[in-house]
């Protein structure tokens, strides 16, 4: 399964960094072996709010360790993170376990979970239960194994891509009224630490 490198950071001009990122720096960011780029700004998140969340789908950690090196070699993607100010907070590596739908959407929702890790198989049928009532209200689903990410709580990540907030809330209610999911979390020992709620810049 693929693997997002994501970037974590504080930015003093968010605008800057969003057209870049939907023209000429995300074509040269894709070009250095990125398969896909995306950036959201944190609204609600806590302490969080504010931060971009920068996330590059790669085929293997090899790859993600080459485009870190890469990005930093590049002139013009050092002066972008310059002129806009870029602050990295965290950088982490996660593997994509089970994914649905597509990422095509105005915002996202965060999860961050901590559990037992399971292998793709099981995280495959157990988030299939999650998507058929996510899917009510969301456009994608990415379920992530967290790879590195320093000390930290979590172990897994579930971003949700979506239109409307207030639909996603709503599937997102019934998703875990149910008793077969909530069984799927108690026998894999999961816990939801927290969620943030994401603005799409690119």
């Amino acid at each position: 399964m693929p693997f997002i490198y994501s970037v974590a950071a504080q930015l003093s001009d968010s605008k800057l960094f969003a057209e870049a990122g939907a023209g000429w720096a995300g074509d040269r960011m894709r070009s250095l072996g990125a398969n896909s780029v995306t950036a959201n700004e944190v609204v609600m998140g806590g302490e969080m709010a504010g931060q971009v969340l920068v996330a590059f789908e790669v085929d293997t950690a090899d790859s993600a360790m080459a485009l870190n090196a890469a990005i930093y070699g590049d002139g013009d993607l050092v002066g972008l993170l310059r002129d806009a100010g870029v602050q990295v907070e965290r950088r982490s590596l996660m593997r994509i376990q089970a994914e649905f739908g597509t990422r095509d959407a105005s915002h996202a929702t965060v999860l961050y979970v901590a559990g037992q890790p399971v292998d793709d198989e099981t995280a495959e049928s157990n988030f299939t239960r999650n998507w058929n009532h996510i899917s009510a209200g969301a456009a994608g689903m990415t379920a992530m194994q967290v790879i590195a990410s320093g000390p930290a709580p979590f172990n897994g990540v579930v971003v949700t891509w979506a239109d409307s907030m207030d639909a996603l809330l709503a599937a997102s209610t019934a998703n875990f009224a149910d008793p077969a999911v909530q069984e799927t979390m108690a026998a894999t020992k999961s816990t939801i630490l927290g969620r943030l709620m994401t603005r799409r810049l690119f």
